[in-house]
């Protein structure tokens, strides 16, 4: 078993040329703990690109066997641990459970080097990062394809905003406990968490916002409740959803022009999605008495004050419009017919 990674890949590439070990020992970032591109090395040794890559193909042809041979313990290990995963995990969650693993003698850049080893024995087989996921290990096509149709049927239930339906699904119960621990979803890019915790899309205001109007959409759906501009200003930065603080005046400006927000007293505003709906004072009383039918004038200023907050003057002001409302003879109000 392996204890000395530094020995190790010593020991395995004392056959290769001064030239092989830079282009392994460069595309690798054994000694860095960063991967040299093709074009520095390149540079550095007065050969092309292309050149280098064949280097580095032919290196790894020629350690694999050997690697194998060396690490087989190792390697077993690993793919018994991708077993209990699901036969997916992320590089850099698989890499440092692994280094812990193999009870390595503590060396520099050993996330690098316990990678190499895997890299050179060509098992488990690596997924590199690309646009769409992060880099990742994984025992078999079978469960690649597994793992990718998961993630296909997660983004479909976040798209039409239903995880519950996630939770009860069978390809989701069989792969996770739960959205906020799978570390499967770690990998795909277009996934992500805000700062409470939640899990969704990146691309979704309440994971990722980027505008005031996101970050004041975000703000008052964690409240809870209808919020004062200024008070929303000072919740974006408080909750942590932005480090620097919000214009108070920008905030008012652009809730003004959204239509998810509805304002509901003087500089007060909450979410339409929470039941609040757009319109004047006028225009709320008239749902209310169309949709409810003749009321008095006191549970008229109960009503609409569940919508809105306002002074019960202001309610009872608009209630006496007679263009609009008609006083019934039992002392309630309805809409007056056109």
């Amino acid at each position: 078993m392996v204890k000395n990674l530094d020995q190790f890949i010593e020991d395995l590439l004392s056959e290769f040329s001064p030239k092989q070990q830079k282009v392994i020992v460069g595309r690798f970032g054994l000694k860095t703990g960063k991967r040299a591109t093709l074009q520095e090395i390149g540079d550095e040794l007065g050969i092309t690109r292309e050149r280098v890559r064949q280097i580095e193909e032919l290196g790894i042809k020629k350690l694999r066997e050997k690697t194998k041979e060396k690490t087989a313990d190792f390697i077993k290990e690993a793919e018994v641990r991708l077993g209990e995963t699901g036969g997916v995990y992320k590089d850099d969650l698989f890499i440092a459970d692994m280094y812990r693993k193999g009870g390595f003698l503590q060396t520099k850049h050993w996330d690098t080097k316990t990678r190499f080893i895997f890299l050179a024995a060509g098992s488990p087989s690596y997924h590199k990062e690309d646009d769409d996921y992060y880099a990742f290990w994984y025992d078999d096509k079978k469960n690649e394809k597994r793992f990718f149709d998961f993630i296909k049927n997660v983004t479909h239930f976040l798209e039409i905003n239903d995880k519950e339906k996630i939770s009860k699904d069978p390809l989701y119960t069989s792969q996770c406990s739960d959205l906020a621990t799978c570390h499967l979803l770690s990998i795909p890019k277009h996934f992500g968490v805000n700062v409470f915790g939640e899990f969704g899309l990146r691309a979704s205001a309440e994971i990722e916002p980027k505008t005031i109007r996101d970050k004041a959409y975000l703000t008052l759906k964690k409240v809870g409740k209808p919020l004062h501009f200024e008070d929303i200003a000072k919740n974006i930065s408080k909750l942590g959803i932005d480090k620097r603080s919000a214009h108070v005046q920008t905030v008012h400006n652009e809730l003004i022009k959204d239509g998810r927000f509805v304002l509901v007293g003087r500089g007060v505003y909450a979410l339409k999605e929470h039941g609040y709906e757009p319109g004047t004072v006028r225009e709320v009383i008239d749902r209310l008495l169309k949709s409810k039918g003749p009321l008095h004038s006191a549970d008229v200023v109960r009503l609409v004050n569940e919508q809105r907050f306002l002074k019960e003057n202001t309610i009872l002001l608009n209630l006496q419009n007679r263009k609009h409302f008609k006083r019934l003879d039992d002392g309630k109000y309805s809409v007056k017919e056109a």
